[in-house]
């Protein structure tokens, strides 16, 4: 039976140590590089994150301008749209009445009717060929400005009065508005809604003739 000397256990227990420390530091260099490719994944997924974001923000500022490029065209739009105090219109129902001219503001639309289509000269009694189309206002203020404030106006042209009952224009043509108040009254138009004035020549037109009218204003905001 052999002895081991002092000699052979110095020599194990070196060669022991070798061992484990030789197990030790390769474990450590597999952990670095286990760690270094992490680390270098990471650094990739950053890169990646900080290019998406770049494109992100790169497209979110391109819609940005897109979108105040379309506000600044449509605030250029509006303000070179012409806006007028008195527009012609042709569809607002009073539009399609033979003979009149219909005006629309802000605040009011007026059906302007000639003097000769409603009253033969010097008379404030409606032609009998003029109901028709006092019958086709009223039916549209019924239907579309119920509840509105109608104000009727007449007007005359500048010539004196010489040969008729009237005192002077203004008589005249307060008359004409109040028989057309009275008519569009029999017509199913609230006469608690309507009321006449006569203004003479004091609002004239391009001619005599465009002169003498009775107005009809629907009054929008009141």
């Amino acid at each position: 039976m052999s002895h081991t000397g002092p000699r052979t256990v110095v020599f194990l227990c070196a060669m022991t140590m070798i061992f484990l420390g030789g197990c030790s530091s390769q474990r450590a260099v597999d952990e670095r590089n286990q760690f270094w490719r992490e680390n270098q994944q990471l650094k990739s997924e950053l890169a990646k994150h900080q290019q998406q974001s770049q494109i992100d923000r790169a497209n979110y500022t391109n819609e940005v301008r897109r979108l105040q490029g379309e506000l600044d065209t449509e605030k250029r739009r509006k303000q070179l749209k012409p806006i007028a105090n008195v527009t012609a219109v042709a569809n607002q129902g009073f539009g399609g009445i033979a003979g009149v001219e219909v005006i629309r503001d802000r605040d009011r639309v007026t059906v302007r009717v000639p003097g000769d289509v409603l009253f033969s000269p010097g008379l404030a009694e409606l032609k009998s060929t003029s109901k028709k189309t006092l019958d086709r206002v009223a039916t549209e203020i019924k239907r579309s400005y119920p509840g509105n404030v109608v104000r009727i106006e007449g007007y005359t042209d500048s010539d004196k009065i010489r040969k008729s009952s009237w005192k002077d224009n203004l008589d005249l043509s307060l008359a004409r508005a109040g028989s057309v108040h009275r008519y569009l009254a029999t017509r199913g138009v609230d006469a608690k809604r309507m009321y006449a004035a006569g203004f003479g020549s004091a609002k004239p037109r391009s001619s005599k003739a465009k002169s003498r009218r009775v107005e009809i204003v629907v009054v929008l905001n009141e």
